[in-house]
């Protein structure tokens, strides 16, 4: 199966993400879903996934969410009159009888993330037991779902964290040029290693990384560039 995951690094601005594909299934993150309806959405970052729900994107398309637990609305109440939190960002509850609270107990003041959900939706919770970013979490998922062929596109591993096609958050903040806080490159770069290690007859196809981005020689990993992409998997106008 070939499939493309989307990361949102600025070297996939070469790319239209809208354009129309032959037989190619796509994995996307975050906030790639105000640009286009993807097969699949990863999101990690709670505040992303709030963001995401909130806007009705996941009653339609399919979604792969982070510690995505459906709770009954009494968790609500005790966690609201237990818990001191200065950042609370909760939807509208409506009818609804149950919600996903997400945010960390030692760290109060980060915010804690209450969304009410409905009964149906299409959102899937991430059952891989690692704290990896939305990007190779997508491709992992990929691999594990039959991918056979996947094309790598956005996946910049630059050292600038901002280095991002969408404005850049950190637990529900904007993200401000500080690389020395927020730049995890090693992690990503070690995350996509261990992806493709762990796939090894699963073929990757990088596409035209970012010229400081990180590179691998890895048997069964290749580059190649966007306009050889368009020739093999997009279809003809």
């Amino acid at each position: 199966m070939r499939t493309i995951v989307y990361g949102n690094g600025k070297s996939r601005q070469k790319w239209n993400v809208n354009e129309k594909l032959d037989n190619v299934v796509t994995w996307g993150c975050n906030r790639i879903f105000n640009d286009v309806k993807v097969d699949n959405l990863v999101a990690v970052d709670y505040h992303v996934q709030h963001l995401i729900y909130e806007s009705g994107y996941a009653h339609e398309n399919k979604c792969w969410f982070a510690d995505w637990n459906k709770l009954p609305q009494y968790f609500h109440d005790t966690i609201r009159h237990t818990y001191e939190y200065t950042n609370i960002i909760e939807n509208k509850r409506g009818n609804r009888q149950h919600c996903v609270i997400n945010g960390k107990q030692q760290e109060p003041n980060k915010g804690l993330y209450i969304t009410w959900i409905d009964e149906r939706d299409m959102v899937r919770d991430i059952d891989i037991p690692r704290e990896w970013s939305s990007g190779t979490t997508a491709i992992h998922l990929a691999c594990r779902h039959g991918a056979s062929e996947i094309y790598l596109m956005g996946f910049d591993l630059s050292e600038n964290p901002l280095n991002n096609v969408y404005e850049v958050f950190q637990d529900g903040q904007k993200m401000k040029s500080d690389p020395h806080r927020f730049c995890h490159r090693s992690d990503w770069a070690n995350e996509m290693i261990t992806v493709i290690k762990e796939f090894p007859n699963t073929k990757f196809i990088w596409i035209e990384p970012h010229e400081q981005s990180m590179k691998f020689d890895m048997n069964n990993l290749t580059y190649d560039t966007y306009e050889n992409v368009r020739k093999n998997i997009c279809q003809e106008h």
